[in-house]
């Protein structure tokens, strides 16, 4: 899949504010016409009546919500919120693809600076960036077929740039699924490695933990 980029809003919640908008990673949860939001840091939203219409449509999609608190809604000692959704926008979702010659050349081995990685809802999410004239650009997550290490799951942060020329930096965000990855195990180690414009190769580690 060849994406466009977009320009992201970092999570922004106050629990004390009302009558606010707030900006939120999540996805949907429960089934149509009784749909919840489960943020990132597992906090869970329940929408209004007129807000299920909305996100209905967006219930298998990765979100970026902005949504208002009504009031406070504490279970079992958690505090969560009832809300109304303002307005829903769609994320670049992802899965983890498998590294082989014969994909190698498609997925590129153009630069990319990462900027932050974070879990949240079963996902490794990425915000990147890199320089673009004119043409759509290619990012992904890659496992390569041959792991050196057996305890630790080795990724590779994938672009193409098709050639395009590196006129303007473009900042964009992705969410990349990581259940693949379990194979039965209740939590795996990750490495990330990339290279960016400087010619540095870096890495992100960090461990995923599915939620339950």
């Amino acid at each position: 899949m060849m994406v466009g980029l977009f320009f992201t809003t970092s999570c922004l919640k106050d629990a004390n504010t009302f009558n606010q908008s707030w900006l939120a990673y999540g996805v949907a949860i429960g089934t149509t016409g009784n749909l919840n939001v489960r943020l990132d840091d597992g906090t869970i939203l329940y929408p209004d009546a007129s807000s299920q219409s909305l996100l209905g449509q967006y219930a298998t999609e990765r979100l970026l919500v902005n949504y208002s608190i009504l009031s406070n809604r504490v279970e079992n000692g958690i505090t969560n919120y009832n809300v109304t959704i303002n307005s829903i926008d769609k994320l670049l979702k992802k899965s983890v693809v498998n590294l082989t010659k014969l994909n190698a050349d498609s997925l590129g081995h153009d630069p990319v600076n990462a900027n932050g990685f974070w879990f949240g809802n079963n996902f490794l999410n990425v915000n990147f960036s890199f320089y673009q004239n004119n043409v759509i650009h290619l990012i992904n997550l890659a496992k390569d077929s041959i792991q050196s290490d057996p305890t630790v799951v080795s990724l590779t942060l994938k672009h193409n740039a098709f050639g395009d020329l590196p006129y303007y930096e473009r900042s964009g965000f992705a969410s990349f699924d990581l259940t693949s990855l379990l194979n039965g195990k209740d939590s795996v180690k990750i490495v990330v490695n990339y290279k960016d414009y400087s010619g540095a190769s870096r890495d992100f580690k960090g461990t995923y933990i599915p939620l339950k």
